[in-house]
């Protein structure tokens, strides 16, 4: 499938309807997750996860999109031997690197727990994620390998096979070890992921064996040193940038709880308020990247496609629809958060006293989806050092928001909100600036941001509206439910009737109507 004529939309589209389907996988393991163990539980979880995905980061991070990269270069040249010298040479390397990796971690696991996570229960956690760094590391060169080779489906529906043993595995153990305390509970949740990774791999390494295609007469290859060069140009910057987000999920989980002890909370509440925030608001606003993190994978490469032939005509129009694209999602999430942020942390974690900080967490949202599109656009472009410098943008103006406005007693866990909104337009305006000083592709801000919040407006009235007859003159269980689906049907007239998305391009996306040439 080419990658022009929209048909990196084409491919979003799909890998959207298998991604929410896996994420709907991954709400529902930390929904039983979090109504097992509760909020300290998940306060202790959280403190895990962000070193997990820093060590990931660190082994892994932008590994499937350099070798997908040379993959597709090499299949364009039917040089079938230096894919598959390629995808040898990344495995082994990525082996080494991980097993020494993993090795460290589970020798290191007093240290980490007691003095990086700053809590004792965190130790069993530790050394159980090990092994799972040196599976996903391996994964990630099988999945560069078919999405290399335009074959995204498979890696998609091996996803949704890890999710369900994941969750088949978390269900078995928390069963077995709930008796025994949040500690281990929480080792529990780490063993289902491990397995799950172990699964994906062994899924991935058997579907690249028999999808292997057999070369009838070997071509010239490259060198291993020339390979690895071209790996490392891609790798270490997207490496870098992803952990230096993954260093401020650790920062958060260091400094809130302590911030928050400074703004006259219990240590128990302090914990309690983090989890909340990191394994409840958090992860229902970052749900609908979903779509996003779908399109971002299928635009990187369409972007570097069309910016090889400086063909700003397409950039052009694939940078406005995909920033149309995430304004649209932004704006239907907030609405959703805005309105129900009581009943959908009630429904969802039994927590409904989470649902103020849903409320305002949800203001700078659509900011944070518009971020995640300029960073895939920026990638595309080439400007990863660029993305590296914006990242540590936001990772010091966070830092700097937790540090400063969280123990201020009338702020509290909402400083952190504040510094997302402040950190997210700044972070916006400077990859803005930079595509407008390197490229001649620039916003349409009628079609990007004023068409998809006019179109909002009815969608939010008659939500209200219809939510609020529901309630007070029937006994209707789903109002919630009912009023935004109506809400959304409206949404999708507006942005029709307003041209904001055209109905050619919608039936080409799913695959109606072929895309206009």
């Amino acid at each position: 499938m080419a990658l022009d004529n929209m048909t990196y939309l084409q491919g979003a589209f799909i890998l959207t309807l298998v991604n929410l389907i896996t994420g709907i996988l991954s709400f529902i393991y930390r929904i039983f997750l979090s109504k097992s163990i509760g909020a300290e539980g998940m306060g202790i979880y959280q403190l895990i996860m962000p070193l997990y995905m820093l060590f990931i980061q660190l082994v892994s991070g932008g590994l499937s999109t350099s070798i997908s990269k040379l993959v597709a270069e090499n299949k364009a040249k039917h040089n079938y031997s230096n894919i598959y010298k390629t995808i040898k040479i990344a495995a082994l390397i990525s082996g080494l690197w991980s097993i020494t990796f993993s090795c460290l971690i589970a020798f290191n696991a007093d240290f980490l727990a007691n003095s990086i996570l700053n809590d004792e229960r965190t130790f069993y956690s530790v050394i159980i994620f090990s092994p799972a760094i040196i599976f996903i590391a391996l994964a990630a060169v099988l999945k560069g390998y078919f999405y290399g080779t335009e074959q995204v489906k498979i890696p998609a529906l091996i996803d949704i096979a890890e999710k369900l043993i994941r969750l088949v595995v978390l269900i078995i153990t928390t069963n077995y070890l709930i008796d025994y305390g949040i500690e281990s509970v929480c080792a529990g949740a780490m063993t289902a992921m491990v397995t799950g990774e172990l699964l994906s791999l062994f899924l991935l390494y058997i579907t690249y064996r028999r999808k292997k295609i057999i070369i009838a007469t070997a071509m010239r290859t490259d060198s291993a040193m020339f390979i690895i060069s071209n790996i490392l140009k891609i790798v270490i910057p997207l490496s870098m940038s992803g952990a230096v987000n993954t260093i401020l999920d650790m920062l958060d989980a260091a400094l809130i709880p302590d911030q928050l002890i400074k703004a006259g909370f219990t240590r128990q509440l302090s914990l309690s308020l983090y989890g909340q925030l990191a394994g409840m608001v958090l992860p229902l606003i970052y749900f609908p990247m979903i779509i996003i993190g779908s399109l971002s994978i299928t635009l990187i490469p369409s972007v570097a496609f069309s910016f090889t032939y400086k063909n700003w005509a397409v950039l052009n129009k694939k940078y406005n629809d995909s920033l149309t694209i995430a304004s649209i999602i932004g704006l239907a999430a907030t609405i959703a958060f805005m309105l129900f942020p009581k009943e959908l942390c009630s429904v969802l974690f039994n927590c409904p006293q989470a649902g103020k900080l849903l409320f305002w967490s949800s203001v700078p949202c659509v900011l944070e989806y518009w971020l995640f599109v300029l960073m895939a656009i920026m990638n595309g472009l080439g400007f990863q050092r660029k993305v590296l410098e914006s990242t540590s943008l936001n990772i010091m103006i966070m830092v700097a928001s937790i540090i400063f406005l969280i123990p201020m007693p009338k702020l509290n866990i909402y400083g952190y909100t504040i510094g997302f909104g402040i950190s997210s337009a700044s972070v916006i305006l400077r990859c803005l600036w930079i595509i407008n000083k390197n490229t001649p592709i620039r916003v349409n801000i009628k079609r990007c941001i004023l068409k998809p919040v006019l179109c909002s407006i009815p969608m939010l009235a008659f939500i209200s509206l219809a939510n609020s007859h529901l309630t007070s003159y029937t006994n209707f269980r789903y109002n919630m439910i009912l009023s935004y689906i109506l809400g959304s049907v409206i949404y999708a007239i507006m942005l029709l009737a307003t041209g904001t998305i055209k109905p050619n391009q919608l039936l080409s996306v799913i695959g109606l109507k072929k895309p206009d040439a």
